[in-house]
């Protein structure tokens, strides 16, 4: 099985140093509706945003409410790991969107996860391949 395609970073490897918008998701999150709250109040999703997959993935891939610059998605750990399907629904919307927005000119988006969760997050990333 060949390795999937990776648009996240690991450890300060392309994090930019200045981010318009920043978000910090905290260890041991283990609940999606946890991590959706977060995810929403750090990035001020618009009030008609929902709390499921999908809306997280069309306002990811969107971010037009927020000021012009990098945006950053700092992960302590890896997000939901005890609850896999989730965790990798959570790792494949990422990657998709930091595809998509790598070259945007307003809000250019990285997502950065430690160095040391690097294997688990492309294991979730081959497992979605497969599903």
């Amino acid at each position: 099985m060949s390795k999937p395609q990776i648009f996240i970073s690991f450890g300060d490897d392309g994090v930019p140093s200045r981010a318009a918008a920043r978000v910090s998701v905290p260890e041991s999150v283990t609940s999606k509706a946890a991590l959706l709250a977060t995810l929403a109040a750090q990035l001020k999703f618009p009030d008609y945003s929902g709390t499921n997959w999908d809306a997280f993935e069309e306002c990811i891939r969107d971010l037009s409410w927020l000021p012009p610059g990098p945006v950053l998605i700092a992960h302590a750990d890896v997000p939901l790991i005890s609850d896999a399907p989730n965790a990798i629904t959570y790792a494949a919307i990422l990657n998709e969107a930091a595809r998509k927005m790598l070259r945007s000119q307003d809000h250019p988006l990285s997502v950065a996860f430690p160095l040391k969760h690097r294997e688990q997050i492309i294991w979730l990333l081959r497992a979605h391949r497969t599903d």
